[in-house]
């Protein structure tokens, strides 16, 4: 009777171990049946047939970020099948240009006899010429009712809140709930560094040491940045926390009179681990009422990118200082929806925390700011609790279709 408790009792932890990975995996309704489901209780437009794509020639495409760019070209002209070109962003076209970093994939074409620009994030699929989508979803979501409908269909809890600084405009949704902010909380060790550069305490030209397990790396504070806020490394950041010193970071948020954001924003390692802990067991929404660290709200976060659109982040200068190093490490996280010669720089994050027998814990989000010489836009928008074993393609449908929802809300003109 003992062995067959025992066996039973190993049976089930391999089952956890294993995530029941045999168990059927339960559909979850996607980003674009939920666009469909709101259209269908309204009365769109009769889209005109589309011309027949005619002509269709690739005139450049590069694939990449920051400096490092291949020029794909080539592979992009051979994938063209009766003038039009479908084709997924990454690095299967022609390599890695740059290993760790976010890319894009830029092309510039023509069809039909008119030369046109376009832009795709890495993982989200090239449509050249777009498909005629009745159910397209900037036709479909045109108010920030419907914004907010879609969202609450959303399989995972979400919150944003976004503002365009120039018409005043804003769409919110959760935008006070508390959530774990994961690496978007770099952007104060950013901040920090820049304001101990500007009043002389430390100079951008020294050298820090990185800790990778068993290894050191030296680099200078500007690469130790470009590490943190274009791919996101934790070890850089914790150089940078640790020289910067984690006290004066946690003072940021005060300082500024910046309301939704935890006092331990960055928490010294080991802190945030029974943070999790206790979402994973007891908490799964945090209440209105606390901030535990790393854990902020959207509109919070939008107040840093205010604070920066007017320079006051903390002084013009040091807000100079910071916009410079976030264009250095540009961030699309609204793609298809920021326009043609618009920046967009930020900081994006995302972790899981899994513990026995319970659901997995997930998050991810960003903040942006999105700008050129006439208007600017900044929004904040994150995702906890994406159902386990959801594909990651629909989880990313879900988050860069709700990104480009706002942004093209906040751009549209009344």
């Amino acid at each position: 009777m003992k062995h067959k408790f025992l066996f039973l009792l190993l049976f089930l932890i391999l089952l956890s171990v294993a995530g029941w990975s045999f168990w059927p995996k339960k559909k979850h309704i996607t980003f674009q049946e939920v666009v469909k489901s709101i259209a269908s209780k309204k009365t769109l437009p009769t889209l005109p047939k589309p011309a027949k794509p005619k002509g269709l020639k690739i005139l450049s495409a590069q694939y990449g970020a920051k400096d490092k760019w291949l020029d794909v070209t080539e592979q992009l002209q051979k994938k063209i099948h009766e003038n039009r070109l479908f084709i997924y962003a990454s690095n299967n076209i022609a390599g890695d240009p740059l290993f760790g970093y976010p890319k894009h994939l830029k092309v510039e074409y023509i069809l039909n006899g008119i030369k046109k620009k376009t832009r795709v994030r890495e993982g989200m699929k090239l449509k050249i010429p777009p498909l005629h989508d009745p159910y397209d979803m900037f036709r479909v979501i045109e108010t920030s009712q419907e914004l907010v409908t879609l969202s609450k269909s959303c399989p995972a809890e979400v919150g944003f809140y976004g503002v365009n600084f120039t018409t005043g405009k804003t769409i919110e949704y959760q935008g006070n709930q508390p959530a774990c902010m994961a690496s978007i909380v770099k952007i104060f060790v950013l901040l920090e560094v820049m304001r101990q550069a500007d009043e002389d305490n430390l100079s951008l030209s020294e050298s820090i040491v990185i800790e990778r397990g068993a290894e050191k790396e030296t680099c200078s504070i500007p690469n130790a940045i470009d590490k943190m806020i274009g791919i996101s490394d934790n070890e850089a950041t914790g150089a940078l926390a640790k020289r910067v010193g984690y006290k004066q970071i946690n003072a940021l948020a005060k300082e500024l009179s910046m309301e939704g954001i935890s006092k331990d924003i960055l928490p010294e390692p080991g802190i945030l681990d029974s943070v999790l802990d206790k979402r994973v067991y007891k908490l799964r929404v945090v209440p209105k009422t606390e901030l535990p660290a790393q854990h902020g709200t959207a509109k919070g976060i939008v107040q840093y990118f205010k604070l920066l659109h007017e320079r006051k982040l903390i002084n013009e200068s040091i807000s100079r200082k910071v916009l410079e190093a976030m264009e250095r490490n540009p961030k699309y996280f609204a793609s298809r929806a920021t326009p043609e010669g618009y920046k967009s720089v930020g900081k994006g994050g995302g972790l899981s925390w899994k513990r026995p027998f319970r659901p997995e814990y997930n998050m991810g989000g960003w903040g942006s700011y999105i700008y050129d010489e006439n208007e600017a836009l900044a929004f904040c928008l994150w995702f906890e609790w994406f159902p386990e074993g959801m594909k990651q393609r629909e989880q990313s449908e879900w988050t860069s279709g709700l990104s480009d929802c706002m942004v093209n809300l906040l751009l549209k003109k009344e």
